[in-house]
């Protein structure tokens, strides 16, 4: 490997700190997390969507190195998203550079999208191995490449974040509220809209017009996971038909996946439809949900509902937002944010069940009799004594013979602290 290629990517060994405009200040939730393990051995390994701050915070740890007085030339960063290089040949060239012992130095080495390196768990295992000096900081933009990969060959050497999109919280933080702010309807109001709307992508946040937005969701995120990202990792025949089942998602957002029915509808094999499913989740382009059944693993195999990952998809695609998909919209936001992996359909439907408890999303003016009896019906099977439904607007406890439904406005339910 060129000399001048690990040179061009540590820039801090002759300038002596990261640049600004790449050790952004503003600093995810989670970092702090993710600080705490950067000097224990293990391999900490950053994962989620593209475009979302995962290199940024690799940036920003290398800069909190270099504050802490660490050697700056025992701080290696290299990037495999443009480059076909092989780990070992990155390590050797920097070996020679900086004339290091891996045996007696202690050298910090960060590795971004490593996914795209052949072979990586191998060869990254062999290093663990032989130099406990060395403590890696990987990231990736596939589930697939750690859940897989680590299970088989880095089982017990690897500490997993996974990252979404910015929250609403990181949203106003990023915009200079204040925590104490949070309470005032009036200023968080219109902000919550913007974000329900256009998402997470932390790049986009300064974007005025529709035609930028949607030219960078389009062209930095979709294509680039569409020709790049799964074709590297999996055998497709047709790119382009992934960009279309991503457009189905997105403009119908909590649509139930029936892989016979749109194999027929789009000329497909069913399997050939479950597969690019399946790729695109491990993209963490999209999210799916099984229907619930207490105590048991068949959620995971029953008839299952899909939503994009983040608003921004659906902003994209869809070329008016009116209020009825806008009600769609904050069901996404809702699945979203809390990480939820169940639904509940048996007659009546819920549309999430998180650690037991049912959730529905009714975002309109009033909540009436009707909109509980989904509700009521889930307490009453499982023997549940709490439920919820987010609003629009509404907020109050209904008391009934079931047990207690709580009222809460999206944009307050969205700032609860749910440790």
């Amino acid at each position: 490997m060129e000399k001048a290629k690990i040179e061009e990517f540590n820039h801090w060994w002759i300038k002596g700190k990261v640049d600004e405009e790449l050790a952004l200040p503003f600093k995810r939730d989670v970092y702090q997390k993710i600080e705490k393990q950067l000097y224990k051995k293990f391999i900490s390994a950053l994962v989620g969507l593209r475009r979302i701050g995962k290199t940024v915070i690799i940036y920003q740890l290398i800069q909190r190195l270099i504050d802490e007085k660490i050697l700056k030339e025992n701080i290696l960063f290299f990037s495999f998203d443009e480059s076909g290089a092989q780990l070992n040949d990155v390590l050797d060239t920097y070996r020679e550079i900086h004339k290091k012992d891996f045996r007696e130095d202690k050298i910090y080495v960060f590795l971004d999208e490593i996914q795209k390196c052949d072979n990586w768990e191998n060869e990254l295992k062999k290093y663990y191995d032989l130099y406990p000096k060395l403590k890696f900081i990987i990231s990736g933009s596939e589930s697939l490449f750690i859940r897989k990969k680590t299970k088989e060959t880095l089982a017990g050497r690897i500490f997993e974040f996974t990252l979404t999109p910015f929250t609403f919280k990181e949203y106003l933080r990023f915009n200079k509220i204040k925590e104490e702010e949070f309470k005032y309807e009036t200023k968080i109001k219109p902000l919550f809209i913007k974000f329900a709307e256009r998402g997470g992508f932390p790049e986009t946040f300064h974007f005025e017009s529709d035609k930028d937005f949607k030219e960078y969701v389009r062209s930095l995120v979709i294509d680039k996971i569409v020709y790049k990202d799964i074709p590297k990792l999996f055998r497709i025949e047709d790119p382009e038909f992934l960009k279309i089942i991503i457009e189905l998602i997105a403009t119908n957002p909590g649509m139930y996946l029936d892989y016979q029915s749109l194999g027929k509808q789009f000329d497909k094999d069913r399997r050939v439809i479950k597969n690019y499913i399946f790729y695109l989740k491990e993209s963490f382009l999209i999210k799916l949900l099984g229907n619930y059944r207490k105590g048991s693993i068949t959620t995971l195999r029953k008839r299952k509902r899909a939503y994009p990952a983040d608003n921004a998809l659906a902003y994209l695609y869809k070329s008016k937002i009116d209020e009825a998909f806008f009600g769609r919209m904050i069901e996404t936001l809702a699945v979203n944010s809390i990480g939820a992996s169940c639904f509940w359909k048996n007659g009546s439907e819920i549309d999430i069940v998180y650690e037991d408890m049912p959730i529905e999303v009714k975002y309109q003016e009033k909540i009436n009799s009707e909109d509980l009896k989904a509700l009521k019906g889930f307490m009453k099977k499982f023997n549940k004594k709490e439920g919820m439904i987010i609003t629009k607007n509404e907020e109050r406890e209904i008391n009934l013979e079931e047990g207690i439904i709580r009222l809460t406005p999206i944009w307050k339910w969205l700032l609860k602290d749910r440790k």
